[in-house]
């Protein structure tokens, strides 16, 4: 018995040992790093997951992570953005090394879309998306700068030139007609919410978690709004592990990539002297005597005496910007806070612009089923421009005026600013001197808070599997301050010297005073609005199948109240206040509110993920309607076949490792007009009313705001079609993407100017009118390799072409049926001007040309040697309407198309990176073709006065000792300054819009310092144009006399602790 009771109680302890390590061996803690496969390099952020339970860890600066795992069985899931998702048996073994592969391309990536995200492969429509990594770098100001070149079908303009002021993003190249409302911009959508613009550029890249963009019927589930494309942004959020905290600062230096070529001042005073020696006939007798003429003496003291007025104001601007994040928590609990500060001056003294930014947000699980999303942010924006009221009022004013200066007349003598010669006592654009008007401290000023909360709130069903209900709630205020401060200022006339009086002395003879502005203005505003979101989504899958339902509600409200307020006549020496001003104050309270309300539906289904549908239904109610036609249905189906997934594609999965056809249909609206254009509406304003008898000033009155108003104006129709193909190559190495797309426009709404009667005698209201047709292709191509373990590389060419066709549009009745006729042609229909046979170059040739046609007159001048001259194309319209043959005289009926476009409509990106080791290069190229350049018309002109000095190119004009000069005589304006082909220049550009050179420093020296790792870069944004036709201007600019658009060096550095 005693042997027997010893055995049971070994067996015992035995059985219990057994349970003990066997549980011990099941539940455990599991420890690794994770890796860049291609560089090695650690990963932090990596969400590192036990598949089929709600652990969740994630890697730290080093790329280390420690998760729990219920046994040696578990999978672990390993999940970053912009790399393939990597799994792993948790095993026996107490270390684990993940590498992820970069797969920006990868079926299995995460796309966010309208209200969700779907993998890649699951995709049915055009959606692109933008690698945040890849542009983070970018020492932009506004966020929308740094799409340019990185994707297909989206294009970018403006920007890169004064301080805060951000580019303009279209997709797809929308049309509408509208002149009261409307807009080219596609829909911002952050965080689920929707924004308006300035709130997309007050986002800094390293907060962006991912941005799409949607551009067929994809953004169909965002109905009248989601017309012209939409940008979705999901922002940055904590993850569960060790706190991580993440340093980006730069420093740039931007100038101009190429300034103007004008002429000098010996150059502008023979430009002038061949101007008056036209008006007499080359009588040089008579032209010498006239007091405009520049003598000998005084052309030889300008070749020595030369400023260029510009040159002397601009300056090397620089930008500064920094950023720091922190992110982190528990498996219950995870935060996310990031700081930015952006400063950029100007390229002239005293001007720029600052802002302040921060964004917090915050998940908690309340319950396993409960969670709660809290997020806040906020925004200080300081910007200051020059105050140019003088004349006009402009923010071109400064460069417009210093370019077009005569570089004989100097700013200053002896530190007093110069009256310019001939500009008139008064002040008016001609005499306004920059540098005096710089000295006053004028200024225009922009302050700018906004501040935006969100709360999210999320239940899953716990008796239901996949059925989740959300509420989602934003709140946004914004506030802005804006000023104008204008004075008055001295300038000198100064007395003359030479031998007609054109070199300026050092003793003046007259003191003038001008205004710029001469007041104080302020336009404080509030603007407030709120977004509600309720929502419940299903996602379930059943074997090969996988079913998901979107169901949801959206209300929107906006309101806006402002006051512009004004006063003249500032007390010198006073202060930037009103109170320091004595006319009257001007005031009003522009006030606006809007709302909107929305009903949505989404159901996919995906089968075995080879075949893919989805459809969409949205119900949008607009105040700018009448309530009978407020709410608009607008549906969307969309398909697709993963024919790589069909057994018959099997013998060519060697090659073609994946290939997928994809189709969309949506019916969206837009509702482009003003709100209440349906009801008539009255105002009330002072000094209308009539007076009878008396001299008693004319009182209040009530006068109409909307005269004719149109109750049965409703939606625009936009009908979008797509169909695309999606491939990958040579075990995935090659990937293709393209798609044909068509937008129908119908019952566009128009203002009709131009067919209706002008004895209307009143405004018409918008109605609908028009239609039009928008289309185009795109392809997207990228071959990824490895050379070998230490080199990696990869090529991107976007190529993308546009185009309209007009079907209906409001047109002068006159232009039906001749070359004019815009109906059932694409809103660019070329190059419209007269077709030059060169200049007449001697009187020989204008007798040849007489005796040929007698009456030949060029726009109503006969011809002359230095003249241009064209063909004559038809003649004057007879009794019936017909143009009839020609008539051997030049006028505007003898313009024709020549060319079959004006604008490029043609686009290739082609970027390029390379890395090498630690080492990487990102180039980003961009070009278009397709249309035609001209030499603009401000260039062409005229310039008969000192402060209209004309780029360079002028200095080849004709004269009788130069009759085989490249350009015509100045004095023959009327037939120069027109559209023709002789200032044709090609319309191609190709450039580089960005360079990005980084180099990660080795992980020692990191120890060393204190920080897990760290990144050197330099960046150039616009350093290089490959092709320039013009050689007198930046062909990027349009024209000479604009703002031009910077190139900017940066050198950054990048620090995780």
């Amino acid at each position: 018995m005693s042997y027997l009771k010893k055995s049971k109680l070994v067996l015992l302890l035995m059985l219990c040992s057994f349970t003990v390590i066997s549980v011990m061996a099941q539940e455990r803690v599991v420890t690794g790093k994770v890796n860049d496969q291609q560089t090695g390099k650690p990963l932090a952020g990596v969400s590192v997951k036990v598949k089929n339970t709600t652990t969740v860890a994630v890697s730290d600066a080093q790329g280390n992570f420690k998760v729990k795992v219920p046994s040696s069985e578990s999978v672990l899931s390993f999940t970053y953005i912009g790399y393939g998702v990597y799994e792993i048996k948790a095993g026996l073994s107490g270390s684990i090394l993940a590498t992820l592969a970069p797969s920006v391309n990868n079926m299995q990536d995460v796309v966010v879309v309208g209200y969700g995200a779907k993998k890649r492969i699951h995709l049915t429509g055009a959606v692109e998306t933008i690698n945040m990594q890849e542009v983070e770098d970018l020492p932009l100001g506004s966020l929308s700068q740094i799409i340019r070149g990185q994707t297909v079908g989206v294009s970018t303009s403006g920007g890169f030139a004064r301080p805060g002021e951000p580019a303009t993003i279209t997709v797809r190249n929308p049309i509408y007609f509208s002149k009261d409302g409307g807009s080219k911009e596609p829909l911002y959508v952050i965080d689920d919410i929707i924004r308006n613009k300035t709130d997309f550029d007050l986002l800094d890249a390293t907060e962006i978690e991912s941005m799409s963009i949607l551009k067929d019927a994809s953004a169909a589930i965002y109905g009248i709004i989601g017309s012209n494309g939409v940008i979705v942004v999901k922002t940055k959020r904590g993850k569960a592990g060790a706190l991580t905290v993440s340093y980006n600062g730069s420093y740039s230096m931007s100038d101009a990539p190429y300034m103007p070529k004008m002429l000098n001042g010996f150059e502008q005073a023979k430009y002038l002297n061949s101007y008056l020696a036209g008006s007499k006939a080359w009588d040089m007798t008579a032209t010498q005597a006239l007091a405009g003429y520049y003598s000998a003496d005084e052309l030889d003291y300008f070749k020595n005496n030369n400023t260029d007025w510009l040159q002397q104001a601009w300056q090397s601007s620089h930008n500064q910007r920094h950023t720091v994040n922190v992110s982190g928590g528990t498996e219950r609990a995870t935060f996310f806070a990031g700081l930015s500060y952006n400063e950029n001056n100007s390229n002239f003294d005293g001007l720029g612009f600052k802002r302040y930014s921060f964004r917090s947000s915050s998940d908690i699980k309340i319950t396993k089923a409960l969670k709660l999303g809290l997020s806040l942010s906020g925004e200080l924006g300081d910007k200051k421009n020059t105050f140019n009221k003088q004349g006009s009022e402009s923010l071109d004013n400064d460069w417009k005026t210093m370019i077009g200066m005569a570089q004989f007349i100097p700013p200053y003598i002896d530190g007093k600013p110069v009256a310019i010669p001939g500009a008139g006592t008064s002040g008016n654009i001609n005499n306004y001197h920059y540098f005096a008007v710089h000295d006053l401290d004028n200024y225009t000023a922009t302050y700018t808070s906004v501040l935006n909360f969100q709360g999210q709130l999320s239940y899953e069903v716990p008796f239901i599997k996949g059925l989740k209900a959300s509420a989602n709630f934003n709140k946004n205020v914004a506030n802005t301050w804006g000023k104008q401060y204008g004075t008055k200022y001295q300038v000198y006339n100064f007395n003359t010297t030479g031998a007609k009086n054109h070199i300026l002395s050092n003793t003046y003879n007259a003191i003038y005073t001008f205004s710029n502005g001469d007041r104080v203005r302020i336009n404080p505003s509030l603007a407030t609005s709120y977004q509600l979101n309720a929502t419940v989504t299903y996602d379930r899958t059943f074997g090969k199948h996988e079913v998901g339902a979107f169901f949801g509600y959206e209300q929107s409200e906006s309101y806006s109240d402002a006051v512009a307020a004004q006063t003249d006549g500032v007390v010198t020496g006073g202060l930037d206040n009103m109170n320091f001003a004595t006319v009257a104050v001007l005031s009003n309270e522009p006030i606006s509110e809007a709302g909107r309300m929305a009903y949505i539906g989404r159901v996919n289904y995906n089968y075995d993920d080879r075949y893919l549908l989805e459809a969409t239904m949205r119900a949008d109610a607009s105040q700018n309607f009448a309530p009978e036609n407020r709410w608009g249905s607008f549906p969307s189906v969309s398909a697709g076949w993963v024919i790589s997934q069909e057994k018959f594609f099997e013998p060519l999965k060697g090659k073609i490792n994946f290939l997928k056809l994809r189709g969309s249909v949506g019916f969206l609206g837009l509702d482009a007009t003003k709100s209440y254009q349906w009801l008539r509406s009255y105002a009330i304003q002072t000094g209308k009313a009539v007076v009878y008898g008396g001299n008693a000033d004319r009182g209040v009155a009530v006068v109409t705001n909307v005269e004719i108003a149109n109750r049965a104006v409703h939606w625009d129709n936009v009908d979008k079609y797509n169909i695309g193909l999606d491939a990958r190559f040579l075990n995935n190495r090659l990937s293709i993407s393209t798609d044909a797309y068509i937008d129908y426009r119908s019952n566009m709404l128009s203002n009709l100017t131009s067919s209706p009667s002008i004895l209307i005698g009143a405004t018409l209201p918008s109605e609908n009118f028009g239609k039009a047709n928008t289309f185009g292709y795109e392809l997207s191509t990228s071959w990824k390799d490895n050379i070998n373990k230490d080199w990696t590389y990869k090529i991107t060419a976007n190529f993308s072409w546009s185009d309209n066709k007009q079907i209906v549009i409001d047109q002068a009745k006159g232009l039906n049926g001749t070359y004019l006729d815009g109906l059932n042609q694409s809103s660019d229909m070329g190059f419209l001007g007269y077709k030059s046979l060169g200049i007449l170059r001697s009187q020989e040739q204008v007798n040849a040309l007489l005796a040929k046609y007698p009456a030949y007159k060029i726009l109503g001048q006969a011809p002359m040697p230095g003249m241009l001259y064209f063909q004559d194309i038809r003649g004057p319209k007879d009794a019936s309407g017909n143009y009839t043959a020609p008539d051997g005289t030049i006028t505007s009926d003898d313009q024709d198309w020549l060319t079959p476009k004006q604008s490029n409509h043609y686009g290739l990106g082609f970027n390029m990176s390379v890395s090498y080791k630690k080492l990487s290069l990102n180039v980003v190229t961009g070009m278009s073709w397709g249309g035609i350049g001209s030499v603009e018309s401000a260039a062409r002109k005229l310039g008969n006065n000192i402060w209209q000095n004309r780029p360079a190119f002028w200095a080849d004009h004709w004269t009788p000792d130069n009759p085989n000069a490249a350009y015509p005589s100045p004095y023959y304006a009327a037939t120069y300054d027109v559209a023709t082909d002789f200032w044709f220049r090609s319309s191609f550009s190709f450039r580089v819009t960005s360079l990005n050179l980084s180099y990660t420093l080795p992980q020692a020296l990191g120890k060393k310092f204190g920080f897990s790792n760290a990144r050197v870069y330099m960046v150039g944004t616009n350093p290089f144009n490959l092709y320039n036709p013009y050689d007198y201007k930046d062909n990027v600019n349009g024209s000479y006399d604009v703002f031009p658009q910077l190139k900017t060096l940066t050198f950054g550095l990048n620090v995780n602790f």
